[in-house]
């Protein structure tokens, strides 16, 4: 079962923008991707440009299928990044 922690950094006059970005990505996961078990971004407190994903998904294939609805944002995410993400894939024991 893998899981994701991602993290990213945000433009500082991009941070309200993120958060509304965030939200909205996050309702069309669990509306659209039944597979995606947990889809839960958090913000830094000591530090407000920094968010931080927690991803959960059944399968390989739910995560395949999240990776290319994610791709089809790509334009509309990076505008608001302010560098890449470090992205960090796990697996449940």
């Amino acid at each position: 079962m893998p899981s994701v922690v991602a993290t990213i950094k945000v433009k500082e006059e991009k941070i309200e923008e993120a958060k509304a970005f965030v939200k909205g990505l996050a309702a069309g996961v669990a509306a659209d991707e039944p597979g995606t078990l947990a889809y839960v971004f958090h913000q830094r407190r000591d530090d407000p440009t920094t968010f931080v994903a927690y991803e959960k998904y059944e399968s390989d294939e739910a995560f395949a299928l999240h990776s290319k609805n994610l791709a089809s944002k790509g334009k509309e995410f990076a505008s608001i990044l302010a560098g890449a993400p470090e992205i960090v894939i796990l697996e449940e024991l």
